[in-house]
């Protein structure tokens, strides 16, 4: 599950198809198979700018590196052992098609679009990183240690702002956003997060996060009023 833009290693824990399934039993409760059309609409949505896809394939990983750099600088140490990099393409695999697959119809299939229609989409991205957030309150203390979760919280809040700018930009496409899901999964949890361990790991988290938030702040300062405020029809 999205570690956040958090980072959780594995995939286990709470299952995130149930997030699908509960996006389209809302959408059709809400809005009958209208909804539910418009909803599977969204997650095979290809049609968008190509700078939407670079954005969401390359922004993680560019974060998460960056994090680390700034990490060894401060004085972090790598380790000896390594995370195989062939190793990436199956844990990219279960990530796209169970994780991204899972959860993302229900965050940005569902939930952030009806939001919208009530809100501005950063007050709604905000009110869904807070729910996002507080479903993986069963991993605290076991696969998120009690020292990260802070971080992870705010992780996860600052990514769901700068999704739903990724997701509007591209014509709601869900599909982009499980890109984006997966790939920060494989690329900032299985790879670069295995590189660090205790507190050099904690301290990585710390950074990683506050990029993410100037991120979301930049998103929030640039993306333009419309973004902000809600515009009157």
């Amino acid at each position: 599950m999205l570690g956040g833009l958090g980072i959780v290693k594995r995939a286990s824990g709470m299952n995130p198809l149930g997030l699908f399934l509960a996006g389209l039993i809302l959408a059709g409760v809400t809005d009958g198979w209208r909804g539910v059309k418009a909803l599977l609409a969204r997650l095979v949505r290809v049609r968008f700018h190509v700078k939407w896809f670079l954005i969401a394939l390359l922004l993680a990983p560019a974060l998460a590196f960056l994090a680390l750099a700034i990490g060894l600088l401060l004085g972090a140490k790598l380790p000896g052992n390594r995370a195989n990099p062939a190793d990436l393409i199956p844990t990219f695999l279960i990530m796209f098609f169970f994780v991204g697959l899972g959860e993302e119809p229900g965050w940005r299939g569902f939930l952030l679009p009806t939001l919208q229609h009530s809100y501005p989409p950063l007050k709604s991205s905000l009110i869904v990183g807070v729910v996002w957030a507080v479903w993986h309150a069963p991993l605290y203390g076991t696969q998120i240690p009690w020292e990260q979760t802070v971080p992870f919280f705010l992780n996860v809040i600052a990514g769901s702002v700068v999704i739903a700018w990724i997701f509007n930009g591209a014509r709601e496409s869900v599909l982009l956003t499980m890109l984006m899901h997966a790939v920060n999964n494989t690329v900032g949890g299985a790879y670069v997060s295995q590189l660090l361990h205790g507190a050099d790991l904690t301290h990585w988290w710390w950074i990683f996060t506050a990029l993410w938030v100037l991120v979301a702040a930049l998103v929030a300062l640039l993306a333009g009023p419309s973004f902000r405020s809600r515009q009157q029809p």
